[in-house]
């Protein structure tokens, strides 16, 4: 490697740790940043809350709150306003999780293969009748809301977005590895 080179990949490195998140690592692979559930929660859409409307009923679901609970997969809780012609108009919430990758062209993280943890009303009779049927018709609304609006963005015009190498949820850490 050039001087030229070596300088540069060094300036971006240091203005990576002066800028950005925590530092996890250095090494051959390049820095580790971990991003923590607050600025996931910080970084969340300004596009919620969404409404959804069906030929029986209309579904709004308010702004995630984002966390790492498990191994591989980041999770969030929705509240959510439910009206149908047939019941009253019901509040709940939504617990899901999902695979993040990082998408070059967006330069942000989405979540892929969602999946739901749990489904709760404040009417637990409504909760009973309507819960498996829901959940099916929910299924393909919040996969595609999770697919279109990243849980974390990365300026596009920045230098950070293009040297992207990694991401990976690691001890309940999201850890986004940038490199050459």
């Amino acid at each position: 490697m050039n001087i030229k080179k070596i300088s540069s990949t060094l300036l971006i490195l240091i203005s990576l740790v002066l800028f950005t998140g925590c530092v996890k690592s250095l090494n051959t692979d390049g820095l580790t940043l971990k991003i923590d559930a607050d600025e996931l929660n910080t970084s969340a859409s300004s596009k919620f809350p969404i409404e959804k409307s069906f030929v029986v009923a209309n579904v709004e679901i308010g702004k995630p709150n984002i966390y790492i609970k498990k191994e591989n997969k980041i999770s969030a809780s929705l509240n959510m306003a439910l009206n149908t012609i047939f019941l009253p108009k019901t509040k709940g919430s939504i617990e899901i999780s999902g695979e993040p990758y990082f998408d070059k062209k967006e330069s942000a993280i989405f979540l892929k293969h969602v999946e739901f943890e749990k489904l709760d009303f404040s009417n637990k009779e409504i909760s009973k009748l309507i819960n498996t049927t829901l959940l099916s018709s929910l299924k393909p609304i919040v996969d595609e809301i999770f697919k279109t609006i990243p849980i974390y963005k990365i300026e596009k015009d920045s230098f950070k977005g293009s040297f992207v190498k990694n991401i990976q949820v690691e001890n309940k850490e999201l850890l986004v590895t940038f490199g050459l």
